[in-house]
């Protein structure tokens, strides 16, 4: 589609929302649209950027906007509450929110550990019947099994609650656009939570899974009335925890749920194994180190053994000078700063 067209059309419906009852304080920001090739913005073709990359927020002419990679057809609501998504990153980035977390510390050091994802399982379970109807004793279990994770494994848990504070809000708030603008979607959106949340095999990687974990936690939490929209200070599902007593770790079929934890995360480096092997066996290289590290698209990027993957794009700093390129790879590091060769994906791996 066109890309001034389908501007205008998102803008439409964007302008119809009531942005208070999705976030209070929260006010649109502008947006751009963008291809391979052009970028529309504020309703003008302007040149595309290295900072146009991925689906986020960016600081453009000394202001925070939004853009959206324009890479498949989406219908005109969904489309709208996924910018209205990378909007309210921008309003985080505005209000000083302080939880973001360290993304490539966290590709080296996050550990996937089975009885910490067991316990997040079951969490997920409990927020899926919080969104059915509240009470209390759920409730109550939830926050003792957030508690035990974060004294248990604190540097992952810490991680996932910072991805659900920043990823997870802006998720809620997507829920809440498709609510004003198509109840079937948001129907469809809150069935999909229902059908993931419950499956061990969608806590892989784990940072995907934190946006529909930090959706449903925010239900819950603004159902027992202890969240609040005006604190700028981030992140206070944390300190929510003070005064709450860890659980046991126990709960009705955990010997299913740690199976079926344990052989998910098999696959999945099993998976990432793959990945690498045949990336490295290709022997396509695109770039020769050392060269620093930039970013990667942390999306669902993984690690192992020295090697990192990125899909779409590979940012890095040559002497002074900051690049990027486009594409799916594979990243051997020499240190976790230090590239020392990009082999490209096959279009298989993809």
């Amino acid at each position: 589609m066109n890309l001034e067209t389908l501007y205008y059309q998102v803008k439409e419906r964007i302008s119809s929302l009531d942005f208070h009852r999705i976030w209070p304080g929260f006010q649109p920001l502008k947006f751009a649209l963008y291809d391979n090739e052009k970028c529309f913005f504020d309703g003008q073709y302007i040149e595309k950027t290295d900072a146009f990359s991925a689906n986020t927020s960016i600081s453009y002419n000394g202001e925070q906007i939004a853009i959206w990679m324009v890479a498949e057809e989406l219908e005109i609501p969904v489309l709208a509450s996924k910018l209205v998504h990378e909007m309210f990153h921008g309003y985080q980035t505005l209000q000083g929110w302080d939880c973001w977390p360290n993304e490539l510390e966290a590709l080296f050091h996050y550990r996937y550990i089975d009885d910490n994802l067991c316990l997040k399982l079951r969490e997920n379970e409990l927020m899926l019947h919080l969104l059915d109807g509240f009470d209390e004793a759920s409730f109550r279990e939830l926050l003792a099994h957030r508690k035990l994770r974060s004294e248990a494994y604190p540097y992952e848990f810490s991680y996932e609650m910072q991805t659900e504070e920043i990823e997870g809000t802006a998720n809620y708030v997507e829920w809440q656009v498709l609510k004003q603008l198509d109840e079937k979607k948001a129907y469809e959106l809150t069935e999909q939570m229902h059908t993931a949340m419950t499956k061990a095999k969608q806590l892989f990687p784990i940072r995907i899974s934190c946006y529909y974990s930090g959706a449903l936690m925010i239900d819950s939490l603004r159902k027992a009335g202890l969240y609040s929209f005006d604190t700028v200070e981030r992140p206070i599902m944390f300190s929510i925890l003070n005064n709450v007593e860890a659980s046991d770790g126990n709960f009705p079929g955990k010997e299913i749920i740690s199976q079926d934890v344990s052989s998910a995360l098999t696959v999945f480096n099993e998976e990432t194994e793959s990945i690498i092997r045949s990336a490295v066996e290709r022997n396509e290289i695109v770039l020769q180190g050392p060269v620093e590290l930039g970013f990667v698209n942390i999306y669902n990027a993984r690690y192992h053994e020295g090697y990192l993957t990125s899909t779409y794009f590979l940012m890095y700093r040559e002497g002074e000078e900051n690049k990027m390129i486009q594409g799916d790879f594979v990243i051997r590091m020499k240190d976790e700063k230090t590239i020392d060769a990009v082999y490209r994906m096959g279009e298989e791996l993809k």
